[in-house]
Order: C-alpha cells, then sequence, then structure tokens
C-alpha cells in the first residue's frame, strides 16, 4: 500500500465486495483490515440493538405511565360549599334553615329567605383524592362545610397525552432500528 501511496480504506474500498477475499487475506494488512471490519461492525450492531431494546422498552413505560395517569392525575372529587355557616348554627343551616325558625310568620320567613340568600356564596374545591362525603374549614366568620357525591371528575391532562405520544415514538423508533439494524450493520 506504501508503494500506491494509498492507506488501506483507500485500496480496500472498491474491492470489498470482492470474490477474491481468500488470496487477498494472505496479505497481512488486509487480513488484519477484514478483522477490524468485522470487530467494528460487531461493536456497531450490539450498539444499535442495545439502542432498539431501551427504545421500545423506554417506550412502552412512558405510554403505560401516560395511559395510566401516573405522573398526571387527571380525577378529581368536586367538594361544594353553599356559605359560611355562623358558629352558633347547625352545619345543615342551609338546606333546612326553614325549620329552625321560631316564629313562623310570613315577615320572619321573608327575612330569613334574604338572610340565607345574601350569605349564600358557594365555594368549590377539586381534592385529588377523597378524604369523605365532607369536611369542615374553619373561616373568617364561621365554617364552611364542603360536601361531595363521591363520583370522581375527569379532567384530562395534556403532560399524560405527551407521555403516550413520546412513549408512542420511542418504541416504534425502537422496533424500527431493531428491523434495520442489519441493513445499518452491513454498509458500516
Amino acid at each position: 500500500m506504501i508503494a500506491l501511496d494509498l492507506s488501506i480504506d483507500e485500496f480496500m474500498k472498491p474491492i470489498v465486495s470482492s470474490h477474491d477475499k481468500t488470496r487477498l487475506m494472505q496479505i497481512p494488512d488486509v487480513e488484519q483490515w477484514y478483522k477490524n471490519k468485522a470487530v467494528s461492525t460487531s461493536v456497531t450492531q450490539r450498539k444499535l440493538i442495545y439502542l432498539a431494546m431501551f427504545l421500545i422498552s423506554f417506550g412502552c413505560a412512558l405510554f403505560y405511565a401516560g395511559h395510566k395517569n401516573y405522573v398526571f392525575n387527571e380525577h378529581f372529587y368536586e367538594y361544594r360549599s353553599i356559605g359560611i355557616i355562623k358558629n352558633d348554627e347547625p352545619l345543615n343551616v342551609f338546606n333546612h334553615w326553614k325549620d329552625y325558625i321560631i316564629d313562623p310568620s310570613a315577615e320572619k320567613r321573608t327575612a330569613k329567605l334574604k338572610e340565607m340568600l345574601a350569605r349564600r356564596v358557594e365555594l368549590f374545591k377539586l381534592m385529588d383524592e377523597y378524604i369523605g362525603e365532607s369536611f369542615v374549614e374553619e373561616v373568617t366568620g364561621g365554617k364552611r362545610v364542603y360536601t361531595t357525591n363521591a363520583v370522581p371528575r375527569y379532567i384530562s391532562h395534556a403532560g399524560n397525552t405527551w407521555l403516550e405520544f413520546i412513549g408512542l415514538f420511542a418504541a416504534v423508533l425502537g422496533l424500527a432500528l431493531a428491523v434495520l439494524e442489519p441493513k445499518l450493520t452491513r454498509h458500516a
């Protein structure tokens, strides 16, 4: 190769698929070149297979995490409070205020109705876990009772969709890499 002023790679490039491989292998430099090429191809092949396995397993794990909402919760319990209950009133005063009127005259009923409507300021809380049918929270001027129907409310989260998309993309890329690996390492 020195006489031709070529490197071994430049010399072997046009004759890699030569039928005279057995005769060329008698030249020590050519034999060493074929061995190095085989080792290089084997290393490249191993790397591609490991990368394909990683992409498939990582993609499946991401897709599963997104599908099962492990990272971003999508189920919430909606708790509702009708208004502020004064400290000396029973917890169900907004639903049964008529039962607590001592003087049932029309004027008293109308006045109490106006008072209850004025105090009616509904608040909602979304909780990511069920903490019972109701709970009481102390607030300025009294307390609030929050109740729920125990049926979770579904609120979609874009993060789960992205996890599913990226997971599916990685798994398909890994499968494509595994299928195309023989072609990729043959030309390496």
